[in-house]
């Protein structure tokens, strides 16, 4: 850890609980006293959208979760990770449609964050991701509203499936 920061275990016990257990849809990760804190981790009950969202693509799901990013950075004014995961629909060749669950890990550093935070959230990143097991997650550094986007994550996430 070059940055002196610790993951905090609750950090790895929630993230188990989204990728294996199916507990959250998205958890939101900031550094608090030299630490990597759970900020929050909601399920799909208590954001409300408990239906099918492959359908929409997890729309739905996933503006509440940039909304509440969003106001936990001061319209993203500081730093944060985060993951959430991802259901969509893609057409793969010679396959038709397919329901895929994907979990992405967000990397927010906002050019309107300090220099100090963009560098200890930078030189932290590493230790939160080998923390969580990264094999399971697709990796997305944003910087600003626009890339955090729905249509953007879902163009990626289809540019990197639709083929395999």
């Amino acid at each position: 850890m070059a940055s002196g920061v610790m993951v905090n275990a609750e950090c790895q016990t929630a993230f188990q609980q989204l990728s294996e257990a199916k507990k959250y849809r998205y958890i939101i990760y900031k550094i608090v006293e030299n630490e990597v804190v759970v900020e929050v981790a909601l399920t799909a009950e208590e954001i409300g959208t408990t239906d099918d969202s492959y359908e929409d693509n997890s729309k739905a799901a996933y503006e509440i979760f940039v909304k509440d990013i969003k106001d936990k950075t001061d319209g993203f004014q500081d730093c944060r990770y985060a993951v959430f995961d991802f259901k969509f629909q893609t057409h793969r060749p010679g396959a038709g449609t397919s329901k895929m669950d994907k979990i992405v890990f967000i990397q927010l550093c906002p050019d309107s964050a300090s220099i100090k935070k963009k560098m200890v959230y930078a030189s932290t990143a590493s230790a939160i991701k080998a923390s969580l097991g990264t094999a399971k997650m697709l990796q997305f550094q944003v910087s600003d509203e626009s890339e955090i986007a729905h249509k953007e994550l879902l163009n990626k996430l289809n540019e990197k499936y639709r083929d395999n």
